[in-house]
């Protein structure tokens, strides 16, 4: 029996339509489904010159403390 989703909760409901396209698609079809579907923004080639020069502890620093604000905000868990 599929589980119970509560449609209002847009973090719910794009759960369960990946897991539902990785379960029919596997990993590497959802993904080559996503990138027909979705395009991309911005310019990447430009962006990226634009990016500080950091190291990957800084990097990975800098994503924890996103990581904590999201859990605290109660973005997921």
């Amino acid at each position: 029996m599929a589980a119970v989703i509560d449609i209002r909760n847009p973090v719910d409901v794009r759960r369960a339509g990946m897991q539902a396209l990785n379960d029919a698609l596997g990993r590497e079809g959802a993904q080559v489904f996503m990138n027909q579907h979705f395009n991309g923004v911005g310019d990447w080639t430009q962006e990226r010159h634009e990016l500080p020069e950091q190291s990957f502890e800084e990097f990975r620093a800098e994503l924890g403390l996103v990581d904590a604000e999201m859990r605290a905000a109660g973005r997921y868990k």
